[in-house]
């Protein structure tokens, strides 16, 4: 009956016993009581070998994997119970967000990485994730028809942009970051009613700069969200 299974840096090698029973007992768990499963792998191994589980979760209704994922497991889509989803930022590109548009029953979203600072790896998967849709994550118009909760915190949050139609329901927005590219299109949000930005106390010019854009944008449009700033430090 065991409903909440949390794992935190996991560094199993693949191929070994420990490896597979853990996959086993996850994927029986899965089919049978678990509601909450949350991993940090530090290698990235097992979380691939998720999408291999031959069949979902299907009872979840949160969910949180950290770790280098760049890819989506092929069953997330599948998860209709699922209402909370975290997910490493090194998964945050245009093909995955059209995915995860189609779970109905989404209301919390968050795309985050734990280490205070990019690795060399971490970094370049970033880079090749934006490199996709020339230079910025455009989050796709229509589904996520229940969501109204989007967050990332992450060191570096790449230039997002919200088309229109994109997320409607959409209500509380959250960025913590140290570098920042950019946010296009919160106008197009229509039930937005807050964004919080959390700004590293030593961010560069540039992202401070983006910052105080947005927040004076925000205090000359009465019907727009109310824009909370405030920073942080290590």
């Amino acid at each position: 009956d065991l409903r909440k299974l949390t794992i935190f840096k996991l560094n199993i090698k693949m191929g070994g016993k420990l490896f597979e029973d853990l996959s086993s007992s996850i994927e029986y768990l899965g089919g049978y009581s678990l509601h909450t499963l949350v991993i940090d792998d530090e290698s990235a191994d097992f979380l691939k070998s998720l999408s291999a589980l031959s069949s979902p979760p299907k009872f979840l209704n949160a969910l949180e994997l950290s770790g280098k994922l760049v890819e989506l497991p092929k069953w997330i889509t599948e998860l209709d119970a699922l209402t909370k989803l975290t997910l490493s930022v090194t998964v945050l590109k245009e093909n995955a967000l059209e995915n995860l548009k189609q779970l109905r029953r989404l209301f919390s979203l968050t795309f985050s990485l734990t280490a205070a600072k990019l690795d060399p790896e971490t970094a370049a998967i970033i880079e090749e994730n934006k490199a996709q849709s020339d230079g910025e994550i455009i989050v796709p118009a229509g589904g996520f028809d229940n969501l109204t909760l989007l967050r990332f915190s992450a060191p570096f949050v790449p230039l997002l942009s919200f088309p229109d139609k994109a997320m409607p329901n959409l209500e509380r927005l959250e960025l913590r970051f140290s570098i920042l590219e950019g946010v296009h299109g919160i106008e197009n949000l229509k039930s937005l009613t807050e964004v919080h930005l959390r700004i590293h106390d030593k961010a560069g010019e540039n992202t401070k700069m983006i910052v105080e854009d947005m927040a004076t944008a925000a205090r000359g449009d009465e019907k727009g969200p109310r824009v909370i700033v405030d920073q942080y430090h290590d």
